[in-house]
């Protein structure tokens, strides 16, 4: 029995991971669009997904839950009893810490891909080198903070109810999608560096 819970939660988290990654590179591919006016391939693989997106909202899914279930949740639950006007002072305070340390793991994963790619492969994926507050070009202070906003509120409200609505789908469906989009991003990946280690520059569809 746990085996199999164990499987189901594996492809939930497959699916979620690869649906976190498409809805990122939706939103850079539209952020270059409108501030710059440039059509640009997002990511480092070729299939439209920036895997440092799910990543990060996983790790946070892991590292912390929800602010209601995960490790603040004795925190949460305390204000519970306490009067109205107090208790949604209470949840804010909990939401803020929450921000605070959501913030943490996604500036980590920028800073570690961010100098992997730039330090051995020479590629930059991305550059906060034009922000006033930023660090090595990788990590900038303003998309951090995006970033701990953003979680704090999908992990606050949004989560649950796609966990739930990706657990509802048929199982075989939802084995054949995780293995189905793990293979064909593992061989996307070995393509795009091989391809990067060969020619010295990365693979570019536009």
């Amino acid at each position: 029995m746990k085996t199999l819970s164990a499987r189901h939660c594996v492809c939930d988290c497959a699916i979620l991971f690869f649906i976190l990654s498409f809805f990122g590179w939706c939103a850079e591919t539209a952020l270059f669009l409108f501030r710059w006016n440039v059509l640009a391939d997002r990511g480092f693989l070729t299939l439209p997904f920036c895997t440092i997106y799910g990543t990060a909202v996983l790790a946070e899914h892991f590292l912390l839950g929800t602010p209601q279930t995960g490790r603040l949740s004795p925190l949460w639950k305390k204000a519970a009893p306490l009067p109205p006007a107090r208790k949604a002072a209470a949840r804010l305070g909990v939401l803020a810490l929450y921000f605070v340390l959501a913030s943490f793991p996604p500036a980590a994963a920028e800073l570690a891909v961010g100098t992997l790619f730039t330090d051995l492969l020479h590629v930059r994926l991305w550059n906060y080198s034009y922000q006033k507050f930023q660090l090595f070009g990788s990590v900038s202070l303003s998309f951090t903070l995006l970033w701990g906003g953003l979680i704090t509120l999908g992990m606050a409200v949004v989560w649950e109810p796609a966990r739930k609505t990706v657990r509802d789908l048929p199982y075989p469906f939802r084995r054949a999608a995780a293995v189905s989009l793990s293979l064909c991003t593992a061989a996307d990946f070995a393509f795009n560096l091989i391809y990067l280690l060969t020619t010295g520059k990365r693979f570019s569809l536009f």
